[in-house]
């Protein structure tokens, strides 16, 4: 339970879909990269990242 990850207050994270032609070009990266066996975990991170747009915003508490 150490190591689990919990979301801050304060802290809105957003993953969406690209279209979908980000990710034709994600998948066939992917395989070209797993092809000349590159690390897995690398090829993984790259995927998600050219497929799903991932934005984070930090925001404060307002004074009442």
């Amino acid at each position: 339970m150490e190591n689990t990850m919990v979301p801050r207050f304060g802290v809105t994270i957003v993953i969406a879909p690209r279209g979908l032609s980000f990710a034709v070009v994600g998948g066939a990266g992917g395989a070209l990269a797993l092809w000349v066996e590159a690390p897995v975990y690398a090829v993984g991170v790259g995927i998600f990242l050219i497929t799903f747009r991932v934005t984070a915003r930090l925001w404060k508490r307002q004074a009442i």
